[in-house]
């Protein structure tokens, strides 16, 4: 479980030396869900504080790369990635605010799935920014994504952002159904920015759904990268809202940049965080309608394959991580990544799937039928 995820009687220190004493005397819903249903929870995973991530200061030290111990493994589901990737663990719960399954998953080389917002009970979860929050699982293949997911999703009568109603879809017995009349829509903009070998296994991966699906072709979002700023100013505001009180209590405790970013939220005009809404509002609007010509958008997880950092956790390389994850979480679709190769490093890269409203069979069948015709999904670490 990430850390952040509440464990009953177990330390949930969401990464924050305030919290390092916090023991919960209940289980978040998705917990209680996966001890009913037999899961063993071997352990908690690491994250920034508060989940506020990428940072590059950590109270309990970074996570590393298991594909390469010099390179950083993601933020904010950086420990749940990590550990599937090397073996430690079958499958992991993370959160995603911003895009933090989908990127630790995407740089181990494994699959992460955000699910439709409201879909996984939020109760237990210590918040970020509650509206963009959601939880989802971490594992090795789509398949056992599906699994978790049957075990995780469904609606929480004491969860507020618990949208579903009635009973759930079986997940995992979609997995053979046919993907062959799925229309496909590729985000080729954001193909661009790719270097050579990126753009080459992201070719190849698209080559591989152009064999299951049929129907394929370009498509534009022309409100995607203002969605992409517009997540960044409704994070800041809703987690300063959320830890105002730990900010006053113990701001001392706090990592500096984690600090300076909840200032930043209390000192943001009203006025911004309404028109980052209003923008939130315009991409939903947007992906919506085109979903309704197309069943899966097929984009780059991320810019580039992990970024080097130095032995203290600081990052030396950077990217634009948001612009490709940050809009599946500000209009609430589901979104999956999976493994679609390696660079010229050997460092694994992702191919996004992102789906409409309640569309999950669809994108794990999609994900599972791509699987079963490659296998980069079964390559592993070497030992460091």
């Amino acid at each position: 479980m990430k850390d952040s995820l509440w464990t009953r009687g177990e330390r949930t220190t969401s990464g924050a030396l305030a919290l390092e004493d916090f023991v919960p005397d209940h289980d978040a819903t998705a917990v209680a869900r996966l001890r009913a249903a037999g899961a063993i929870i071997f352990g908690k995973t690491n994250l920034p504080e508060l989940g506020y991530g990428p940072v590059d200061e950590y109270h309990f030290g970074p996570t590393r790369n298991p594909w390469d111990p010099q390179r950083f493994s993601g933020g904010s589901s950086m420990g749940s990635g990590a550990a599937v990737a090397a073996g430690m663990v079958p499958g992991a719960l993370g959160t995603d605010t911003t895009g933090s399954i989908r990127n630790p998953a995407a740089w181990s080389g494994v699959v992460g799935l955000k699910p439709t917002y409201g879909l996984v009970p939020l109760r237990g979860v210590t918040p970020l920014a509650a509206s963009l929050d959601h939880i989802g699982p971490i594992a090795r293949s789509a398949e056992d994504c599906a699994l978790l997911l049957d075990v995780i999703a469904g609606h929480d009568p004491q969860d507020p952002t618990s949208a579903i109603r009635g009973r759930v879809p079986d997940y995992a017995s979609a997995l053979d159904g046919s993907v062959r009349n799925l229309r496909i829509g590729v985000l080729r903009d954001l193909w661009a920015p790719l270097p050579p070998d990126m753009a080459r296994a992201m070719d190849r991966g698209l080559l591989v759904v152009t064999t299951l699906c049929e129907r394929i072709g370009d498509v534009a979002v022309a409100t995607w990268d203002s969605a992409a700023e517009a997540g960044p100013v409704l994070v800041c505001c809703e987690a300063a809202a959320h830890h105002r009180a730990l900010l006053e209590e113990h701001g001392a405790e706090l990592l500096p940049q984690v600090r300076e970013r909840l200032l930043v939220g209390l000192d943001t005009p009203a006025t911004d965080y309404v028109e980052a809404q209003w923008t939130a509002g315009e991409v939903r609007r947007e992906l919506n309608m085109l979903f309704e010509e197309i069943d899966v958008l097929v984009l780059p997880s991320r810019e580039s394959t992990a970024p080097r950092m130095d032995p203290t956790g600081h990052r030396l390389d950077s990217d634009k991580g948001p612009r490709y994850s940050a809009p599946a979480d500000i209009a609430g679709l589901p979104a999956i990544t999976i493994p679609c190769g390696f660079d010229d490093n050997g460092l694994p890269i992702g191919l996004q799937l992102i789906g409409r409203a309640w569309g999950e069979r669809s994108l794990l069948a999609l994900a599972y039928q791509f699987q079963r015709e490659t296998d980069w999904h079964r390559k592993h670490p070497g030992l460091h």
